[in-house]
């Protein structure tokens, strides 16, 4: 349990960094589960204090709470690996239910200078080495030393006691015939991905997505992709599905998979289409309600709508040729052209 908690710690962490941002406050108060039920996934809220890198120089402004500090910020010296200690000490919490630094707010903040704390052998006999070989590395005071957000995401422990867990066939197979080089076309499912699904579908996605990203930075590589096909096919075959899966489902070109792209890609076409879906989709863009999708409407809910792209849009939805577009048409777009 604790590492599973620790692995999407961790991974939520990694994906901050790659974006050169800095949490600077990790504590259990800014990580929730997203809902009641036992396999919940967490998020890291309160990015207040957070700051971005710029040009890898260090950050000065000593802030954070007490148990969770990292010595370097104390120094008023340090870089994205103040979080690592913090998410060390939460660790260390998680184990044995007590902080590693203990004392009154100033001598919370010396112990943690010095840099120094014991694992009890009446509370630490049952917990394997190699957590606390983990702990050892992310509570080791020279920040130079400790580990990133990425090894630690990496270590044995982690992986070994937090398994991806079998990934669901249907989703991949969904990738595979999902059709995502008609921009307008995609664009529109992008839609209704992120504002129609439910939360149990995302979360579902989700738990997919993170099985395939084997390393936790929020995104899929094409050699993360093409570990999972090397299972079904034969690596000739598997790269050539991956090569053509990133051309159409890397909408924006990055050389990754970010989990939008794999919401709208992964998810049933079925459920994704479904007529109430559809219907509330078109209803969305129809803001005045007259049955009819003008520019103006879907300049107001996308943005980014030019004279060049609505003719093309048009020419691709407008049945009737009226300059706007109906229901029927607008289904007829997503649905049964996808199918012909």
């Amino acid at each position: 349990m604790a590492a599973d908690i620790m692995k999407q710690i961790l991974g939520g962490v990694v994906h901050c960094h790659q974006k050169k941002v800095v949490h600077r406050d990790l504590k259990p108060e800014n990580i929730l589960f997203e809902n009641k039920k036992p396999n919940s996934n967490l998020k890291i809220i309160d990015f207040g204090t957070s700051r971005k890198m710029e040009n890898n120089q260090n950050l000065t402004k000593r802030l954070g709470t007490p148990y969770y500090i990292a010595p370097e910020v104390l120094k008023r010296n340090y870089n994205e690996k103040c979080d690592v200690w913090s998410c060390g000490v939460i660790l260390y919490i998680m184990l044995c239910g007590y902080p590693p630094f203990g004392g009154q707010d100033q001598e919370i903040l010396q112990n943690i200078e010095i840099g120094k704390y014991e694992f009890d052998p009446e509370d630490w006999s049952k917990i394997s080495e190699d957590a606390k070989n983990l702990i050892k590395k992310m509570l080791t005071k020279d920040y130079q030393q400790r580990i990133s957000a990425q090894e630690a995401y990496n270590d044995p422990w982690i992986q070994k006691n937090a398994p991806n867990g079998q990934i669901d066939m249907k989703a991949i197979k969904n990738l595979s015939s999902f059709f995502g080089k008609n921009k307008v076309r995609a664009a529109l499912m992008q839609f209704i991905t992120t504002n129609l699904m439910t939360n149990t579908e995302k979360e579902g996605l989700l738990n997919e997505f993170k099985k395939i990203d084997k390393d936790g930075n929020g995104q899929i590589s094409k050699e993360e992709l093409l570990q999972v096909y090397m299972k079904q096919y034969d690596e000739i075959k598997a790269k050539q599905m991956v090569d053509d899966i990133f051309e159409k489902v890397d909408i924006n070109k990055s050389g990754f998979v970010d989990f939008t792209e794999f919401m709208m890609s992964a998810a049933s076409e079925e459920k994704l289409l479904s007529k109430i879906k559809l219907q509330q989709a078109f209803n969305m863009f129809d803001t005045n309600g007259d049955g009819q999708i003008s520019r103006e409407e879907l300049q107001e809910i996308m943005g980014g709508v030019d004279d060049n792209l609505w003719k093309e849009i048009l020419q691709m939805c407008d049945a009737n040729g009226d300059g706007q577009i109906s229901q029927q048409e607008f289904i007829d777009f997503l649905v049964k052209k996808y199918q012909q």
